[in-house]
Order: C-alpha cells, then structure tokens, then sequence
C-alpha cells in the first residue's frame, strides 16, 4: 500500500529539520513526506531542500491553521494510508510499520499511537503530556470509549477521510480539530483504534507563558467544537462529570512519574485557563453572532 507523511509546519525550521531527520530513518520507509509550510515567516522549503526528492514543500500563501494545511497535504498525493506528525515530533524509525500493521489495510479504520514527553526536565511539557495521557486512559470521556487521537500520532485510510471531507478547516488553531475528526469519523462508521507501540517523541518547548496559551486556546477550541456539533445536531455529551475533571487533575499523584506535585497543580491551572479560553470564545461569538454556526 502507498504510504505518505504529512507534516504541517509554521515557523520553526529547528524543530522541522529534527523531525525530517528522524522521518528519514523510518524502517519501512514511506513513499514520501509532504510538508506544509502555513505562511511561515522563515520559510520551510530551505529545511526541506536537504533531504532529498522524497520530502516534499508545498507552502500556503495565507495563514490558516493547521487543520486546513494538513488537508493541504493529503489532497497533494495519491496515497491510500496517510499518517499525520507535527514539526516538533520524533518519530521512532519502526513507527509507521507499527501505524500501518494497526491500521491493517482495514477501511475505515483510525489508529493513533503513543506520544512520550521527550523534555522530561520542562514541567510545562511534562504536565501538557500527562494531560493526553490521561485523556487517553480515560478514552477521553466517562463511557472509557476511544474518542479521538492527537493529530501529531495519527494513520488512516483516506478513503473515509475523503468522504467526511478531512479536517473542518474552521478550526483556526491546533484545538479541537482533532476531538472534531474523531466525532466525525465514529459518526460516519469508522473506527479508532489505539497502537501504542507506535511511539513519537513530543519536544514542545514551553514556559508559563506558552503553557497557559495551549490551555486557553484548548477551551477556545472546546467552545468552537460544541458551536459545530450544535450545528450538526450531534449527541456527543457536551461536558464530563465533576469527577472526571477530577481524577484529571489528580492524575499525576498516581501515574508514578517525576515532579507529580508540580505537574498535578498545572493541571489545575490549566482547568482554569481552558475555562478562560472557552469563555473568550464565547465573547468573540457575541460580537459576531452566527460566525460558528456555518
């Protein structure tokens, strides 16, 4: 089966070259590796340029988030099984074998891996993956079923991912988009599987600063995710039980992994800053009434 990497990029050719490198080393190989430049101001086709005819640059003229240049990417080749990394992301050389023995040729079928912290002296970094980690336990809901899979460890058939129209490029931020696909996917039949041995390593530099801007445009993303499944008229349930939240926040104090107390009060933080998020979102649609509605 053709294989392709797609890889959206904005503004951080360090991180690219490191994630190239590594996607170079990937055993078996992929038919080729797209990377999207979405309007960076140092432009990605440089980085790109010294890895050879299989890394392709296609670069957006406009701005416009990450879900619409990942679409960029999957309509630029003719592969049948996609698999979806960011820029900062490491892939470990057996990780699309591994992607690819999961997803099985099935149609129809989702499969995410495992992503590892690789900055485990960031606080910031380590406490953003126990937020994923915990969301991925927990199957990102009370029921405990799988509801959707981070973007930067992610492998499909494209066949439905073409029929559901990709990602909703609506999204104007890396929040939501992906809790937004998984909706979508189980709505139209498909299944999400989980492959855990298929590993990337997550280098996301960040500090206070960086940290509370993730979490806030994760609430801006919630909000924007519930103004498009109103529109759909979807059944998902809209908020989880108090003590989801909970055992989320707590979630460090058990999983055996350094600097629990640190990372158990950031994610309290970060329940306050999604709220902020959210609540921004909702003041940006009252003064455009209707703008998430279409």
């Amino acid at each position: 089966m053709k294989t392709a990497v797609v890889v959206p990029t904005h503004d951080r050719p360090e991180r690219l070259r490191d994630c190239l490198g590594a996607l170079m080393r990937l055993d078996p190989a992929p038919d080729t590796i797209i990377v999207v430049d979405d309007a960076g101001a140092r432009p990605a086709a440089p980085v790109c340029a010294t890895f050879g005819e299989r890394v392709r640059c296609l670069a957006l003229k406009r701005n416009g988030g990450p879900a619409k240049a990942r679409n960029h990417g999957v309509r630029a080749t003719d592969a049948r099984l996609i698999a979806l990394t960011d820029d900062d992301c490491m892939p470990r050389p057996d990780w699309l074998g591994m992607l690819a023995a999961a997803q099985g040729g099935v149609a129809g079928r989702m499969v995410g891996g495992h992503v590892r912290n690789a900055l485990p002296g960031n606080v910031y970094a380590a406490a953003s993956q126990s937020l994923c980690d915990y969301l991925y336990a927990a199957g990102g809901n009370d029921g405990g079923d799988t509801a959707f899979f981070t973007t930067n460890n992610l492998a499909f058939d494209r066949d439905l991912f073409d029929r559901i129209g990709g990602f909703d490029e609506s999204f104007p931020r890396a929040a939501g988009e992906d809790r937004d696909l998984g909706q979508r996917w189980r709505d139209a039949g498909g299944a999400l599987a989980h492959a855990p041995q298929a590993v990337v390593d997550h280098a996301h530099h960040m500090d206070f600063r960086g940290f509370w801007r993730q979490q806030s445009n994760y609430g801006r993303g919630a909000r924007h995710l519930q103004a498009r499944m109103d529109a759909r008229q979807a059944a998902e349930p809209r908020f989880s039980s108090p003590g989801f939240y909970a055992r989320l926040v707590t979630h460090p104090l058990r999983d055996g992994q350094p600097r629990p107390v640190s990372r158990s009060a950031l994610l309290g933080l970060a329940q306050l800053a999604t709220a902020w998020g959210y609540g921004l979102e909702r003041l940006r649609e009252r003064a455009s009434p209707g703008s998430d509605q279409g």
